[in-house]
């Protein structure tokens, strides 16, 4: 399920803009991506990296966001853009669907059927979009080297970005998880509209 949303990479390039200071003397970034029928931006207060690989429609936001804890590690985000009407589409990369009450896991993704999977799905909410993700934790091999994964798809008009995260987190080091600032950093995403685009009606709508 989460195979297509990590394909292959060609180069393409990415905007960044030094924005003010938070009360704690954070530095934060606002980052821009554009591909397929996905533009959009970021606000980073940890300094990664936005690198968007159009030939393969997929853009990866990299960053270190905890570099004190006992075991540190990157955390490497992955987008791509999918139509919003798409349910099947989203149903296998993020575990969701739409419902009379917005979104929520989709008990036919197979997401919660993985015994020992801890399948648990967290709402996001931003500027003019609503979406969802889903975290789970690996089952299989070494129990010192397993994570704790995150996919996600941001709905906005005719538009899913989705994507997952291949690591929030060692499942020995719990505590140690960067879930809820990766959740911070998606839900200050914001779409850049290009009105030349026919906006249609998706499923997801608001």
């Amino acid at each position: 399920m989460i195979k297509k949303i990590l394909a292959g990479m060609a180069a393409f390039g990415i905007s960044t803009v030094l924005c003010a200071k938070s009360p704690e003397n954070i530095k934060y970034f606002t980052k821009e991506a554009k591909f397929s029928e996905c533009h959009f931006k970021i606000t980073d207060p940890y300094s990664g990296t936005l690198t968007v690989y159009e030939d393969q429609g997929t853009a990866y936001y990299n960053v270190d966001i905890n570099k004190k804890v006992r075991r540190p590690f990157e955390t490497r985000m992955q987008f791509s853009c999918e139509s919003a009407t798409d349910e099947k589409t989203i149903s296998q990369l993020a575990g969701m669907k739409k419902t009379n009450r917005g979104w929520a896991i989709d008990q036919q993704s197979g997401y919660t059927k993985i015994k020992g999977a801890h399948t648990t799905f967290y709402s996001l909410k931003g500027k003019g979009w609503r979406g969802g993700g889903v975290s789970m934790d690996d089952i299989n091999g070494d129990e010192g080297q397993r994570n704790r994964v995150y996919t996600f798809c941001i709905i906005h008009q005719q538009v899913a970005l989705c994507g997952a995260v291949s690591r929030v987190a060692y499942l020995k080091h719990l505590n140690e998880s960067v879930l809820p600032q990766v959740i911070k950093i998606l839900n200050s995403i914001e779409f850049i509209d290009d009105l030349s685009v026919t906006t249609v009606s998706p499923v997801a709508s608001l």
